[in-house]
C-alpha cells in the first residue's frame, strides 16, 4: 500500500464557520494518520473539498470548485511518484493527484454526484471520525489511527470558532439544513470544553460560539450558560462571541449569559430573517416588526454598548412591495450594527418548494440592492459617531511599518468590519485599546490610546 508519510493533503473549506469546524477537524484527522500538508491545491496529492449545499450559489460554488480541482489533476498527467510497498519489496506506482469530495452538497446528493461527476476519487457525506479511515482505505493507503482532533487549517489566528450542537429542529420552511445534517443535537461540555482548551492552548484569544441556533443547547443539566461560564474559565481566552441565535429563543436566560458572564463581548447574531408578520409565518417562524424592534429596545436596555448583527432574506416567495417596505422601515428605525442579506433559493425537499406567488428574479434583486444600500448608509452613520471614542482591539496582521489590521470588540471575525490601526510595534493577536479616528462604510480606522 501507499504510505500516508508521503502523501500531502490541502482542504479547500467552503460554506460557513461551523463546515469549518468539520474541515479542522478533518485536518487533525490526518496529521494524526501521518499524512503531510501541501501549501495549495497545486502541491497536494490529495485535494479534500468539503462542500456547503445551504443554497444555490453555494452549490453552484461548490460544484465549481470541484471541477477545477479535477481540471487541476488532469493537467497535472498524473506524473506525481509514490512509493508502493508490497510484501517482496518496495515498487514504484503512481499514485496521481486524487480528488476527494465530502460535506454537505455529497450528503444531500450522493447518487446525482457519482453519476454526474465520475472523476471523483472518493466521495463521502458529511465527515464525521471515520472519515479519514475510510478515505484511506479506499485509496490504498496505510495510516496511522486517525485521531478527531481539531488542528486550524490558518495556524496562528486569535479566534476559533467552537461548535458546541449540529443539526437543527427549528424546521424552517425554507430551510434545507434539517434535510442535510438532521434534528439538533446537542455535543456534551466535555467535548466542546476541550475543543476550547486546545484553541485556547495553540494561543487563540476569541472563542466564537456556533451552532445552527446556540440558544437550543441542552446536554442533561447544561444549558448554554453553563457552557459559556466552562469557557470563561479557561487560561488565556479573552473574548467570547455569541453567533446564530434563533430570536424566537432569545429568552432572559440568553441576556443574562451577554449581561452576566465574565469574557463575553457585547455582540450577539440573531437571524431575523424578515419582519413582516405574513412572511415570517410562512416561514415557520412567529415573531414580526414589533415583537423584534421589542427585543432590540430590550437588548440595547439591558446590555450596555451591544452590537446587533442579523440577516434577512429578500424575496420569499409571496413576499409583496408592502412586505418589503416594512423590512425597510425596521432597518431604519432599529439601526442593526451590522447586516447580511441573501436572496430566497428554493430548496428542492423543503415546505417551501411548492409554494406559489414566486418573486421574479429581477425583482429580488432590485429588493437586495436596496437593502443593502440602505443598510452601507446606516453603518457609515453609526460608526462615523464612533469617531474619539476607545475600543478595544485585537491585532491580526501586520501591513506595513506602522499599520495593523484588527478588529474591535464589536467584529466578529470574516463577516464584520476591520479596524486599521496606526501603530509602532505591537504584538499580533494582542489586545489593544484604540482611539477612532475614521470611518468608512464598514470599517474603522485609529491609533493606540
Amino acid at each position: 500500500m501507499f504510505s500516508s508519510r508521503d502523501i500531502s493533503c490541502y482542504i479547500i473549506s467552503l460554506g460557513c464557520a461551523k463546515n469549518l469546524v468539520d474541515s479542522e477537524r478533518i485536518n487533525g484527522a490526518l496529521s494524526a494518520a501521518g499524512y503531510c500538508h501541501a501549501e495549495s491545491s497545486e502541491d497536494a496529492d490529495i485535494i479534500i473539498i468539503n462542500t456547503c449545499g445551504f443554497i444555490t450559489e453555494a452549490k453552484e460554488e461548490s460544484i465549481e470548485v470541484i471541477f477545477d480541482a479535477i481540471e487541476q489533476q488532469q493537467s497535472s498527467g498524473k506524473k506525481n511518484l509514490k512509493r508502493f510497498y508490497r510484501e517482496d519489496g518496495p515498487e514504484k506506482r503512481n499514485f496521481g493527484r486524487r480528488v476527494v469530495v465530502a460535506g454537505c452538497l455529497s450528503g444531500r446528493y450522493r447518487e446525482d454526484i457519482l453519476r454526474d461527476i465520475p472523476e471523483i476519487d472518493f466521495l463521502y457525506g458529511l465527515p464525521d471520525g471515520r472519515f479519514v479511515e475510510r478515505m484511506s482505505r479506499d485509496l490504498g493507503i496505510s495510516t496511522l489511527p486517525p485521531e478527531p482532533l481539531r488542528e486550524p487549517l490558518l495556524p496562528g489566528l486569535s479566534y476559533a470558532y467552537i461548535k458546541i450542537s449540529d443539526g437543527c429542529s427549528n424546521n424552517c420552511a425554507y430551510c434545507a439544513i434539517p434535510l442535510i445534517r438532521g434534528p439538533h443535537e446537542s455535543w456534551p461540555p466535555d467535548l466542546v470544553l476541550g475543543d476550547a482548551r486546545r484553541e485556547a492552548a495553540r494561543g487563540v484569544k476569541e472563542l466564537v460560539v456556533v451552532a445552527q441556533d446556540i440558544a437550543a443547547y441542552r446536554w442533561r443539566d447544561t444549558g448554554l450558560r453553563g457552557l459559556v461560564e466552562g469557557m470563561a474559565r479557561i487560561d488565556g481566552v479573552e473574548w467570547i462571541r455569541l453567533m446564530y441565535c434563533h430570536p424566537d429563543h432569545l429568552d432572559d436566560g440568553i441576556i443574562s449569559i451577554l449581561e452576566g458572564v465574565d469574557k463575553v463581548v457585547p455582540y450577539i447574531d440573531i437571524p431575523f430573517q424578515h419582519v413582516s408578520g405574513p412572511v415570517l409565518r410562512s416561514m415557520g417562524r412567529r415573531g414580526d416588526a414589533g415583537t423584534y424592534s421589542s427585543l432590540v429596545t430590550k437588548l440595547r436596555g439591558r446590555v450596555p454598548d451591544i452590537r446587533i448583527r442579523s440577516t434577512f432574506m429578500v424575496g420569499y416567495p409571496g413576499e409583496s412591495e408592502g412586505d418589503f417596505e416594512e423590512l425597510l422601515r425596521f432597518l431604519g428605525e432599529a439601526m442593526l450594527d451590522r447586516v447580511g442579506a441573501f436572496m430566497y433559493s428554493p430548496e428542492e425537499g423543503t415546505r417551501a418548494w411548492d409554494l406559489n406567488d414566486p418573486v421574479p428574479a429581477a425583482v429580488k434583486k432590485e429588493r437586495y440592492n436596496r437593502l443593502m444600500a440602505l443598510q452601507q448608509e446606516l453603518s457609515s452613520r453609526k460608526l462615523a459617531a464612533m469617531e474619539g471614542s476607545v475600543v478595544p482591539v485585537i491585532v491580526e496582521e501586520r501591513i506595513d511599518d506602522s499599520t495593523w489590521a484588527g478588529r474591535s470588540i464589536y467584529d466578529a471575525p470574516e463577516v464584520d468590519g476591520i479596524f486599521y490601526l496606526t501603530a509602532g510595534d505591537v504584538p499580533v493577536n494582542s489586545i489593544v485599546n484604540a482611539r477612532v479616528t475614521g470611518a468608512t462604510e464598514y470599517d474603522l480606522a485609529g491609533e493606540i490610546a
